[in-house]
């Protein structure tokens, strides 16, 4: 037993750095009642920003510390209570977008503040280490991070238990029209909340730096380890959240016992997302999210109709009269149908390295499509689209052969091997939803990540593998051109089907399935055969277009599969309009113009542009074509000629009123009835 202790005491420091993190999640959901998917994010940034006071501009710590928590973290705080204000008691889904969106914002404007150069930030403990019986050595500053954060779990648990502000917190969050009535001012409690939440996460941000270093994807991800011990504590438990990241610090610690490499290393990497999908999948029916009684519809549910629109799908015609027949003409369809002819032109206009980058942008679209079936007409949240992307890219580099002949048989197979994996990821889904749902995806791609994607055997690690370009019956697909035209036929045979579905009694189905799942159960359809289809169906789909990445990069690695992908494709889709087909087109059209060689002083502006649009167009299901559309409505409106009238002698007026149209008119002017 004596070896083990050695790996139960690091175990035991180490889950004190995921206990503060899961503590700061806690904090958040409990008071404010947001899962904070940013909360890493907003500790990285307070580390960056202690470092430039501390380490770049030569402050000390006594000087740095009282700015960051008394100055930065506030500010920081009071800016987001005002973002989330207008969210109180909307959909899930609207709360996770602004959170993911947040999230990006960060991590592209600390690149824009600090540069993007390496650093390490100084640790405010001494860094000797004190021998702990005859051999084992304890540094200082692992003991002072695990006094702290015993310390302030103690702290924040007689906050929130014993306190008027915690009853507070807790009213505004489960009721907060009842709180008013009480005398709970709601907007005042949500912001100390918010400022202390953000306090604690600068903490939490300046304790694990130091070990973990300053990288934005690396401290937003140690924050992610703590999701886990939050679910266990089902949000609301500061104890049991802190003793679950102890005790899964000390699993870690006792894996790495045996895990030098392989298999076992890669397990112990993803100890934290087993365990969270494990959790999430158990707890299932007991998880229930803050506010949810008082929480309104989202508004994807009262968008307007339209064809491929989120509310009541109406499809719009056009009257076609042809050598004196006539005949309806979908609209949407035909403007479809319309761009498609002139996208298999677009080789004729734009010939060479260009066009590459247009493809990327069609094989994108079609990967974004699935989430917009998925997301936007089905209402299950997915954080894990690109794991299915990695299955079809690695899955056409082991089977295509040298010269890409058998790319037909190399797609179906990964389309194959996706379905089970996307029927895997629906098993959450039938006791899930909202905020768990999009966790257990979130979980499910990091475990792809830790656990599939790193085997050599399967990406081949760091160098990747090649996947060569189709060739379909003999027809070689090698060159821009035809790669080109046969990506965009394939997009287009999908993106029919999937107006076609929209428009029948499956996209009914789907509908009333996000609208109302027990309506849905009540007029008998069937949730769960419908849930595993559409996960296990956009999944597949999500594979072939995988299979077209793979061939148009030529070259794939294990980092072009990554969990943060998936919240950028998320991103692109809900800023195109993820009800709509053209929202996922958008989305490809964004990324393709960030493949454009644009200098790295303005691109480096795209994913900060990105995440605000985001942030703006979340409560718009339809995001910029809506936009678009309210807008090109207001300018026409304006531009309007005013309607015209007869008056006798076939002279023309304008149909206003007021005294210069009636002395046009050859009338005096009417006097008000106050006799002025």
């Amino acid at each position: 037993m004596s070896q083990y202790w050695p790996f139960i005491i690091i175990g035991l420091f180490t889950g004190s750095i995921y206990g503060l993190a899961a503590m700061g999640v806690v904090l958040t959901y409990k008071t404010v009642g947001v899962f904070n998917f940013a909360y890493g994010a907003i500790a990285m940034f307070c580390a960056f920003t202690y470092w430039q006071l501390h380490d770049s501009w030569g402050l000390t710590a006594w000087v740095a510390m009282p700015i960051l928590f008394l100055v930065v973290a506030p500010l920081l705080g009071i800016a987001l209570e005002a973002l989330y204000r207008p969210l109180t008691g909307l959909s899930a889904e609207v709360v996770i977008v602004v959170s993911v969106g947040v999230l990006a914002a960060l991590e592209a404007i600390v690149p824009i503040i600090y540069g993007s150069e390496d650093r390490r930030l100084q640790a405010i403990f001494p860094t000797r280490t004190f021998v702990v019986g005859s051999h084992f050595h304890v540094g200082y500053d692992q003991l002072g991070t695990l006094v702290i954060s015993l310390a302030v779990a103690a702290l924040l648990w007689a906050l929130l238990r014993h306190t008027r502000f915690g009853t507070s917190t807790r009213a505004a969050v489960d009721n907060p029209d009842l709180a008013d009535m009480v005398g709970v001012h709601g907007d005042n409690v949500r912001r100390s909340a918010w400022i202390l939440s953000t306090m604690f996460a600068a903490l939490v941000g300046i304790l694990i730096s130091p070990s973990q270093g300053l990288d934005e994807n690396q401290l937003v991800l140690v924050v992610i380890y703590a999701f886990a011990p939050a679910v266990f504590g089902r949000l609301v438990s500061l104890p049991l959240a802190y003793m679950a990241a102890m005790v899964l610090g000390v699993i870690e610690s006792l894996l790495s016992k045996y895990a030098n490499s392989g298999t076992v290393a890669n397990i112990e990497a993803a100890v934290p997302y087993l365990a969270l999908f494990a959790l999430l999948v158990i707890m299932g029916g007991r998880l229930k999210e803050a506010g949810a009684s008082s929480r309104r519809l989202s508004l994807s549910t009262r968008s307007g109709g339209g064809s491929g629109g989120a509310g009541a799908v109406r499809a719009r015609h056009w009257v076609v009269g042809v050598l004196g027949w006539r005949m309806r003409l979908d609209r949407g369809l035909a403007l479809g149908l319309g761009g498609f002819a002139l996208a298999l032109f677009i080789p004729l206009a734009v010939p060479g390295p260009r066009l590459i980058d247009i493809t990327a942008a069609f094989v994108y679209g079609l990967i974004a499509l699935t989430l917009v079936v998925l997301t936007g007409w089905a209402g299950q949240i997915s954080l894990a689209q690109f794991a299915f992307v990695g299955v079809g890219a690695f899955t056409a580099g082991h089977l295509s052969g040298s010269h890409g002949q058998h790319f037909l048989l190399a797609v179906l197979v990964a389309m194959l091997v996706a379905a089970p994996l996307g029927i895997l990821v629906g098993l959450p889904s039938l006791r899930l939803s909202g905020l768990y749902l999009a966790l257990a995806t979130l979980a499910f791609a990091l475990v792809m990540d830790d656990i599939v994607f790193n085997r050599g055997d399967v990406s081949g690690g760091l160098t990747g593998i090649t996947v060569p370009r189709p060739q379909i019956f003999g027809v070689s697909f090698s060159g821009r051109a035809s790669l080109y035209e046969l990506v965009v036929v394939v997009f287009g045979v999908v993106a029919v089907i999937a107006y076609a579905v929209r428009l029948g009694p499956i996209g009914r189905r789907l509908q009333i399935v996000r609208d109302s799942p027990l309506a849905a159960s009540t007029l008998g359809v069937n949730l769960t055969v419908t849930k595993l289809v559409v996960f296990a169906v956009c999944g597949m789909v999500a594979a072939l277009g995988g299979a077209f990445y793979g061939a148009l990069q030529q070259a794939v690695t294990p980092f072009d599969f990554m969990w943060s992908t998936s919240l950028t494709l998320l991103l692109l889709v809900v800023l195109g309009g993820r009800s709509l087909i053209s929202g996922a087109m958008i989305a490809g059209a964004v990324y393709g113009v960030q493949q454009l060689p644009i200098p790295a002083s303005v691109n480096q502006y795209f994913p900060l542009a990105i995440a605000f649009g985001v942030i703006a167009l979340a409560q718009e299901p339809e995001g910029t074509v809506a936009q678009a559309r309210r807008e090109a409505r207001r300018v026409m409106t304006v531009l309007r000629p005013l309607p015209r009238r007869s008056v006798g002698g076939g002279h023309q007026i304008p149909m206003t009123s007021g005294p210069d149209v009636a002395i046009a008119a050859g009338s005096p002017p009417r006097r008000s009835g106050h006799g002025l």
